[in-house]
């Protein structure tokens, strides 16, 4: 949000003041402050030519951005980063310098930073490998990350003073990367801020319509709201009681009509830290014993966590202000789910950077995959997942079941009979009825597929990657042909014409060798079609077809005619070669011709093609 430089160079004195209130807002005795300190003025200088579109000092956003890391418990070397995180992509500064005066350690961050959310929107082959490099920096070290959305969440809570087309730009951005992140890695607190600014920018009307409810039932209730938090201090003996507001998205999500008024038990939550785990349940104990629970809302995160490292317990008790949901966690909870998801994010990047050679699949896969807000999907037996938004039932059971996946029989959601290509919804419970009998692997479930790691996970069920590669490959090769024979779908060809098969176990076995050159797409057909498919007449004890040639020109006819006389001489007796004729039509040729093997139509068939028109369509054969 930086402007031309219209003014003067400005003098350390014009911009102390902000370091003066990040020196304050640091509570931490631990921190050194004379390594700030430096960091604040270097970055200064740097940026002594820059300033934001409000008219402010441009260093003003660096130092707004390290308060924001601080609040959230990040280390020193974050707090730097989060100072200098712009002065290497936005100024004369150099990652060598930074390297230099700060060692090593900050300016990895600060390299991995610069031009971060550029690459995520740029389907740019230069712009994707940059992305490749900065998430494999990222994987590496984590805190990158953080550092990136706290840079966001300053950036979109002064949007106000941008152009209205950049503020739709960025909103939409920050909805669909920043948000996803932030849930993902329990950000709550910024996820929420987030959200709000994408409603305020994205659908100003509804932004303006909610904030007045919850401004008016906050008035009204608050007190009383804030009566109940001391009373739970009181009762567990701990501070760290404090009321938490959901994002404006998710107070409306709660509003049963547009023109229901908001209670205050749906804008506010209660939030309780606790020393350890254990004493997470003890609280949980006191509180019910003192309010009582609406059971149905109970969920435990701490014996159960998400995939996200999240723990915690959920509980809902009545108040006299309606239900009041309460969450209770450790302290420790963020920094164990740090690790947690630094895990998780090594893993994904890496396995993406290995497999996915070709640069718009790791872009893509990265955006909607690893960086996207997911969902979570519940099976019977106990276990839960978060997946990518637009998963399937079959993502689902892959991700959870693995090989075991190929043994599912039916399948229900809310007691409805549903198929593996069902889209899921956030919290959707899947019941599997399982079956003795193996299931054979489909092509088409890979693209029923949408989360990569189920799809690696089928892959490998199959064979590896290379039989993957070869199956597509094969299916390439059957695709004109499925036209000519008039076979619309594998659907199709599963139910009619598999059974076939003599020397394979499935279409996609032969598929695969047919990808692997092993067989030609003749052989492939041999097998595959049955002669008994076509119209025979038992008098010459031989079959026939019609076939429709297209796209043929006038000059040509006379090709169709000597090609089918010399397929008719080399494989019909004398007599029956007359038992055929050619019709000529507008823009092509319908010929009716015997055969007594399915080969040697084939061979008419392939002559035809090469020789004379791709355009194909075999009629009275089914």
């Amino acid at each position: 949000m930086k402007t031309k430089n219209t003014r003067p160079k400005l003098n350390p004195t014009d911009y102390e003041h902000y370091l003066t209130s990040l020196i304050k807002h640091i509570k931490d005795k631990k921190l050194d402050t004379k390594r700030i300190k430096k960091a604040f003025y270097y970055a200064g200088e740097a940026h002594s030519k820059q300033y934001r579109q409000s008219g402010e000092p441009y260093i003003m956003h660096p130092t707004a951005v390290a308060k924001i890391v601080y609040d959230q418990g990040l280390d020193e070397d974050c707090i730097i980063s989060a100072l200098l995180h712009d002065t290497v992509e936005d100024t004369e500064a150099t990652i060598e310098q930074v390297k230099e005066i700060f060692l090593p350690s900050v300016a990895s961050l600060v390299d991995s930073l610069s031009h971060f959310t550029e690459t995520l929107n740029s389907n740019d082959i230069k712009d994707v490998k940059t992305l490749r490099k900065i998430l494999f920096s990222m994987s590496q070290d984590f805190r990158t990350v953080y550092i990136k959305i706290a840079d966001r969440l300053h950036n979109m809570s002064t949007l106000e003073h941008m152009p209205r087309d950049k503020q739709i730009k960025k909103a939409i951005e920050t909805k669909n990367i920043y948000l996803g992140l932030a849930k993902n890695l329990n950000l709550w607190h910024w996820k929420t801020l987030l959200e709000d600014y994408c409603l305020e920018y994205l659908e100003p009307e509804k932004h303006k319509k909610i904030l007045l409810k919850t401004k008016t039932a906050k008035k009204k209730n608050y007190a009383e709201l804030q009566s109940l938090e001391e009373e739970l201090k009181a009762l567990l003996g701990n501070d760290n009681v404090k009321l938490r507001r959901y994002s404006l998205v998710e107070i409306s999500d709660r509003l049963k009509r547009d023109d229901a008024y908001i209670d205050i038990n749906n804008i506010y939550y209660i939030e309780i830290q606790t020393l350890d785990k254990n004493l997470a349940y003890l609280d949980m104990i006191k509180i019910h014993q003192n309010y009582k629970a609406f059971t149905p809302r109970f969920k435990d995160f701490i014996s159960n966590p998400k995939d996200n490292g999240y723990e915690a317990l959920h509980t809902t008790v009545f108040t006299n202000l309606g239900l009041i949901d309460i969450k209770i966690k450790s302290i420790h909870s963020f920094k164990n789910s740090q690790k947690h998801n630094q895990e998780q994010w090594v893993n994904k990047i890496l396995l993406r950077e290995e497999n996915l050679q070709d640069d718009k699949s790791f872009h893509d896969s990265i955006v909607n995959e690893v960086l996207s807000d997911n969902i979570t999907v519940y099976s019977t037996f106990g276990n839960n997942i978060e997946i990518p938004q637009n998963s399937t039932v079959l993502d689902f059971i892959l991700l959870i079941y693995k090989e075991k996946a190929l043994f599912i029989g039916d399948i229900y959601i809310a007691d409805k009979k549903v198929n593996i290509n069902t889209t899921l919804k956030n919290k959707d419970i899947v019941e599997i009825i399982f079956t003795s009998t193996k299931s054979k692997i489909r092509l088409e479930w890979f693209n029923m597929l949408n989360s990569y790691e189920s799809k690696r996970i089928l892959t490998d069920l199959l064979g590896g990657n290379q039989n993957y590669q070869n199956l597509f490959k094969g299916y390439e090769k059957l695709k004109y042909w499925m036209k000519v024979f008039d076979l619309p779908s594998l659907n199709y060809i599963y139910e009619g014409y598999e059974q076939n098969l003599q020397n394979f176990s499935s279409i996609e076995k032969a598929l695969i060798t047919l990808g692997q050159n092993k067989i030609s797409i003749k052989e492939f057909l041999v097998d595959l079609i049955s002669i008994n498919t076509f119209r025979k007449v038992p008098k010459y004890n031989l079959y026939t077809f019609a076939l429709d040639i297209k796209d043929v020109n006038k000059d040509e006819i006379e090709s169709i005619i000597e090609l089918l006389y010399k397929n008719l001489q080399e494989s019909l007796s004398i007599k029956l070669q007359d038992k055929h004729y050619v019709l000529t039509h507008k823009n092509g040729v319908k010929v009716k011709y015997f055969f007594k093997e399915l080969s040697s139509l084939l061979d008419f068939l392939f002559q035809a093609k090469e020789k004379i028109s791709s355009n194909l369509e075999l009629k009275y054969v089914l």
